[in-house]
């Protein structure tokens, strides 16, 4: 009787990298997995490399309809996050960092909300060099009674005490919702700032008429002013716009990733 010998597979740096990115931004697309973890390689060694991984316990990869998308027909692009036993590995790692038990729960109707943060904080991350930008959700939030502010992202800047709140708008929320969300940050001790990263053209405007002024513009010194706001198109390359559909980090090669795989 022949027997099948399974070959072992372990983890190089770079896979620890990966988890650690993983881990980091909750989410990330095919594209941004091939950016951060395997730049310049060709897409069959990534895919190949992540089904190793996948096969290991240590990401799972989710499968994400496409709803709002100009070409005919639904499409399907793929999304990888890290498992409870990839954490784990983490944690053997890095023994000096408290880590969360268990990954960050995914929404599938925030998908793209989650991926275009993962830029938005790596542009934050280029235009401020050596300020810490953490996810909202892997971020301890600060009470003041029984106000909680929830951002999407925090930034620390390098240099000084500053701790920034970002919030990533894609849709307008009404007047009402933005004068309870602001009076939260203005009562909160939290935050010295809150940058608002807006991809809708409704949004700035309803900021401007709760604050009784316009946000302030993000520029690379320190500004004087609570609130900020810079357009997404500002912020990202064209390439990851929310308003380049086909151009974005949600695209049709990852759609063709599954077919190949």
């Amino acid at each position: 009787m022949k027997i099948k010998m399974q070959r072992r597979v372990s983890l190089t740096p770079r896979d620890i990298h990966l988890l650690n990115e993983l881990y980091e931004n909750v989410v990330l697309s095919f594209s941004q997995v091939c950016r951060k973890a395997f730049p310049g390689r060709a897409k069959p060694t990534v895919v190949n490399r992540l089904g190793r991984l996948e096969g290991m316990g240590v990401i799972e990869r989710w499968r994400i309809p496409v709803l709002n998308v100009k070409t005919p027909g639904p499409g399907i692009f793929v999304v990888y996050q890290i498992t409870k036993k990839g954490v784990n590995v983490l944690k053997g790692e890095y023994l000096s960092l408290e880590l969360r038990d268990k990954p960050v729960r995914l929404h599938g109707y925030s998908i793209y909300h989650d991926l275009l943060l993962v830029d938005a904080m790596d542009a934050l991350k280029a235009r401020f060099p050596g300020a810490k930008v953490i996810h909202g959700r892997l971020a301890e939030y600060v009470a003041d009674g029984d106000k909680v502010v929830e951002p999407d992202a925090v930034m620390e800047m390098p240099g000084s005490h500053e701790r920034w709140a970002v919030e990533l708008e894609l849709t307008a929320k009404s007047e009402r919702r933005y004068r309870e969300i602001v009076l939260r940050y203005r009562l909160s001790r939290a935050f010295d700032r809150v940058l608002y990263v807006v991809g809708h053209s409704e949004i700035v405007p309803k900021l401007t008429r709760v604050l009784d002024k316009q946000p302030g513009e993000l520029s690379a010194t320190l500004p004087t002013e609570k609130f900020l706001a810079i357009g997404l198109t500002a912020l990202l390359p064209i390439e990851k716009s929310a308003n380049n559909q086909e151009k974005m980090t949600i695209n049709n090669n990852e759609k063709e990733t599954i077919s190949h795989e």
